[in-house]
């Protein structure tokens, strides 16, 4: 059996990463589980399915610029964390610690490191966190998801790729030709408008808007809306192409199931990740980058029709899970 402590949340894209690799660690062996979560963030509603141990930690990111004077409360709260970290961790005895960045992975990777249980991080975007970061230079080994991310760390990386959750439910079918929208987690007032505008002038086409929650202000009759989609592999393997964010879960996601798509990165991302990680849709002969500042609707429309006549290509590919799972149970039977 192999005892495990993991963090990484707050987003999907730090959650379902973390999650990927535990259920591919439990076809391997028997797995004791404990996720440190945020107070009120996703991490603990999506838990409640799992038979996990969890603890929630009070904590909360840093704001930018660092020296700004909002960040001291912040900071305060993240030592706070580590003491409740280091009393778990003590208690818990866990052969290894997994995080997937995030503020949360920050406390629970340095007390790791302090108490000399190994350390895995994976980083899931092309340009790091500031969390992982400073994580990967006290870390046992590095996870990345792209090759282009290897120039920020100076050692023990391994390019794993992004571990990919595939919670498959049915197979889907589809009578017309099918755009999926997918705005993150989270959702996009930005996405979602551009959806309504496309759903007006491409009749003869099906939307399947995931919405996050966020309200969207037409009715068109080709909109199917979902406030949130948990089977999203069925809908990649059902749809003609689709528009999305560029979150790093998204992107990979894309490339693993192949789907044509228009990626449209959010500006406000942090460094402009999303802008970077959106290039690897384009690298691999996937689709098109396009910045919210040019779209033009009429090319929109123009490259969807041409996406959504490419044939979908199903290869089978190796989930990035699988490779970080097998490099868990060597460091802990080493």
């Amino acid at each position: 059996m192999i005892r495990i402590a993991v963090a990484g949340g707050v987003t999907g894209g730090h959650l379902y990463p973390a999650l990927a690799v535990l259920s591919e660690l439990q076809k391997i062996t028997t797995i004791d589980v404990l996720y440190f979560t945020v107070k009120g963030k996703l991490e603990e509603k999506v838990l409640k399915k799992y038979t996990y141990k969890t603890v929630s930690l009070d904590v909360k990111g840093l704001v930018r610029p660092i020296y700004s004077l909002a960040n001291i409360s912040r900071i305060l709260k993240i030592i706070n964390a580590q003491k409740t970290v280091k009393k778990t961790l003590k208690d818990f005895k866990p052969d290894i610690v997994f995080v997937t960045g995030g503020y949360v992975s920050y406390p629970v990777g340095i007390i790791a490191k302090k108490l000399r249980i190994p350390l895995f991080i994976h980083e899931q975007n092309v340009i790091p966190g500031l969390t992982n970061l400073r994580l990967s230079k006290v870390a046992d080994k590095v996870f990345v998801s792209f090759k282009s991310s290897k120039k920020y760390f100076k050692r023990k990386v391994i390019v794993s790729g992004n571990p990919i959750f595939i919670n498959e439910n049915k197979k889907i079918r589809l009578d017309k030709k099918t755009i999926l929208v997918v705005g993150g987690s989270g959702g996009s007032e930005f996405l979602n408008k551009l959806t309504c505008d496309l759903s007006k002038k491409m009749k003869d086409f099906h939307f399947i808007l995931s919405s996050g929650g966020k309200e969207l202000y037409c009715s068109e009759e080709n909109i199917e809306i979902k406030k949130y989609i948990e089977n999203m592999a069925d809908y990649y393997k059902a749809v003609n192409c689709a528009i999305t964010r560029a979150g790093a879960t998204t992107i990979s996601e894309l490339l693993y199931f192949q789907v044509p798509s228009i990626v449209i990165p959010w500006e406000g991302a942090t460094e402009s990740h999303q802008l970077e990680n959106a290039k690897e849709i384009e690298k691999n002969n996937l689709g098109f980058v396009i910045r919210e500042k040019n779209l033009d609707l009429e090319d929109v429309i123009n490259k969807l029709i041409v996406l959504s006549n490419k044939t979908r290509n199903f290869k089978k590919l190796e989930n990035p899970a699988k490779i970080i799972a097998k490099e868990i149970v060597k460091e802990v039977l080493k």
